[in-house]
């Protein structure tokens, strides 16, 4: 005999797929609602689930991340289904910042994925660095502390030399895809980089692999 939460969570309330409803409004909706229950997400073969305690995301976990990072990675899936069941949760709150933070936050790396999607961005493009000297001229022509760059950006410029696809470079440098998002969209809106080849055979198109495959 099915206990009440097995038969609760064989009828969503709310159902859909990423690709017509953007996370940031679901998230939205449910912290708004005051929800409980449980938001699940598939992505292909990838599955991640998040806690709702009284509208506030107090859990997640996806692949190998948990907390903020599994929150934060599932904003790249930018297809998949969605389905969310109510029904009351008791867990451990490991998630500590308010929700409507997570969604700002969340928000960011959606948008920065979004426009690398745009430009073809996967992980057998290859792109160089522009040289030194061009790069500090850039940063020089800006007003005065416009732009600075990170270590992980120089680091990042170091090995883009125009030969290594960007999941080579991942692996190589062991960044995880968030970091590699911020990274990738600092550097080319900054035009700090250029896209020698694109790959159009994208990875995301049949919704089946998430962004740097290699890194899980």
């Amino acid at each position: 005999m099915e206990t009440a939460t097995q038969q609760v969570l064989t009828s969503p309330v709310l159902v859909g797929e990423l690709s017509e409803f953007n996370l940031v409004h679901i998230l939205q909706l449910l912290n708004e609602c005051n929800a409980n229950g449980v938001l699940q997400v598939k992505k292909g073969a990838l599955y991640g689930i998040m806690y709702f305690e009284h509208g506030q995301i107090i859990d997640a976990h996806v692949l190998t991340y948990d907390g903020e990072d599994a929150i934060y990675e599932i904003f790249l899936w930018l297809t998949g289904k969605f389905a969310f069941y109510s029904l009351p949760v008791q867990r451990p709150k490991t998630i500590k910042r308010p929700t409507e933070d997570l969604i700002l936050t969340g928000a960011r790396y959606d948008e920065r994925w979004r426009k690398l999607c745009k430009l073809g961005i996967n992980s057998k493009t290859i792109l160089k660095a522009k040289s030194q000297e061009e790069i500090s001229r850039m940063i020089a022509e800006e007003e005065e502390g416009t732009i600075h760059l990170a270590q992980a950006d120089q680091e990042f410029l170091t090995i883009v030399d125009g030969t290594k696809t960007l999941g080579e470079i991942a692996n190589q440098l062991g960044y995880n895809r968030r970091k590699l998002v911020t990274i990738l969209s600092f550097l080319l809106t900054n035009n700090f980089l250029d896209i020698v080849s694109v790959d159009n055979a994208s990875p995301f198109s049949d919704g089946s692999q998430a962004f740097m495959p290699e890194l899980d």
